[in-house]
């Protein structure tokens, strides 16, 4: 059964044609051809049936002249010679690609350190202005040395002479 806009399409009285389309069951494939026979009644296989000289294909002709090494080898070779050469244009890119990432592993490590020295170098110039101050110097002389602070009332002048 087969549809179409109205509904269904009546049914076909004409067998439908395939490839072939002679009616033939075979589909138009012919039978093999019959193998030779030998003296003793068995089938001989068609390869060995005839026998040739071996000559080589028209692809190898290029081994039969003379060519120079350079070319015999790149003749012979040269699926090896690009699969090589994509190994080594890899491995290339893999090393320049590990050396980025080194580099960019010491930059971090450098600017790390770059920071810390910072922070250093700001706690020693905090500690300079401390040790410049009157009253850190004060502090200390009155502490550490013993010093006293001078009296207001006692004043002594020196005269120097010139």
């Amino acid at each position: 059964m087969s549809l179409t806009i109205g509904g269904f399409a009546p049914a076909r009285t004409v067998p439908l044609r395939g490839k072939g389309g002679t009616g033939r069951r075979d589909n138009g494939v012919s039978p093999p051809p019959p193998r030779p026979r030998t003296d003793e009644g068995n089938e001989v296989h068609p390869v060995h049936a005839q026998r040739k000289p071996k000559t080589p294909p028209a692809a190898f002709e290029w081994q039969d002249s003379r060519l120079p090494l350079l070319g015999r080898i790149w003749a012979r070779a040269w699926l090896p010679a690009i699969l090589v050469a994509g190994c080594l244009v890899a491995m290339m890119y893999l090393l320049q690609a590990s050396a980025v990432a080194a580099t960019g592993y010491d930059i971090q490590r450098l600017q790390a350190e770059r920071s810390d020295w910072q922070l250093r170098n700001e706690q020693l110039q905090l500690e300079l202005a401390k040790r410049r101050s009157l009253t850190w110097i004060e502090a200390e002389a009155t502490g550490r040395q013993g010093m006293v602070r001078a009296e207001p009332t006692a004043l002594a002048y020196v005269t120097v002479r010139r």
